[in-house]
């Protein structure tokens, strides 16, 4: 058995979680097109008969403007410590820039294996990914580079097998059923916020938080309390939407994926309060989850 953790590096909107749901096989991270979508480190897993990897999904690289920025950023630097590898997500579509090269430049300098793989293939025409290759192959200290479509699932599985050869652990870290480290209320709380940010399009930057302020199974069912946090009082209009036909939607889109979730009936409510710059309030990063510790 070989075992080992493998940190999920890459710009905002790279395609890190949709991989790594595509690498654990389920969903274990939201997604969205919006940037500073994921916040924090998310552990997928995946075990098969010979190994278990250990996937560590960050933040995309930013430039933190507050606390849960500078939290966002801590998580990065964290995850990529003392792991077995680190896979460097590109965006084939969009193509490589100076940035990612400086980034897989700073890893290498702390020795850990870099694997790239570069995303989105089955939108990239090859006229334009070729080049973006090249330069990719020009780069000191990457060993091996791969191209896939997560969505597609092109590509994953060989990938998922040459990570294979990083991993240095000989004892299983989570049993053989487990796919995330994360909480069942922890997910639910990603659910709500993921389908507010694809409900919102862009009306609503990066300022919605989710607290989940009843979780509680009654017989076969649950009942889930949760309020969606705004930071300017002129976003919870939009939230609510008009005679508060958003929020319903939002919730009946929720409801239906965290029932999936927990393979149960699930009866859902959701409030819509403004906490005034709530991404600089410590108390509020730690209500939410953001703790500001160092890992």
């Amino acid at each position: 058995m070989r075992t080992g953790f493998i940190a999920i590096v890459g710009q905002a909107n790279a395609g890190k979680s949709t991989l790594l749901n595509s690498l654990v096989g389920q969903k274990v991270s939201i997604v969205s097109p919006k940037p500073q979508t994921t916040r924090e480190q998310i552990m997928g897993i995946w075990t098969d008969a010979d190994s278990q990897m250990v996937f560590v999904d960050t933040p995309g690289f930013l430039h933190s403007k507050n606390a849960l920025g500078d939290y966002m950023l801590r998580s990065i630097d964290s995850a990529v410590q003392d792991v077995d590898c680190i896979l460097v997500v590109i965006d084939g579509h969009d193509g490589i820039d100076d940035r990612e090269i400086g980034q897989i430049g700073k890893y290498r300098k702390q020795g850990t294996p870099i694997v790239v793989a570069v995303t989105k293939i089955d939108i990239s025409q090859p006229a334009r990914l070729m080049p973006e290759l090249d330069k990719l192959n020009g780069v000191e200290g990457i060993n091996e580079i791969y191209c896939v479509s997560a969505k597609k699932n092109n590509g994953v599985e060989e990938l998922k097998q040459a990570l294979k050869k990083y991993l240095t652990g000989t004892e299983m870290y989570f049993e053989e059923d487990d796919v995330t480290d994360k909480t069942q209320r922890f997910a639910v709380s990603e659910i709500i916020r993921e389908k507010v940010l694809l409900a919102c399009d862009n009306e609503i930057p990066h300022g919605i938080g989710v607290a989940v302020n009843k979780m509680q199974q009654n017989g076969s069912a649950w009942d889930i309390d949760a309020t969606v946090i705004v930071e300017k009082a002129s976003h919870k209009p939009i939230v609510l939407g008009k005679h508060g036909e958003m929020i319903k939607s939002i919730g009946i889109h929720a409801r239906e994926s965290i029932e999936k979730l927990l393979e149960a009936k699930v009866f859902l409510t959701l409030w819509v309060k403004v906490k005034e710059d709530w991404r600089n309030n410590p108390s509020m990063l730690n209500e939410l989850g953001y703790s500001n510790r160092r890992k």
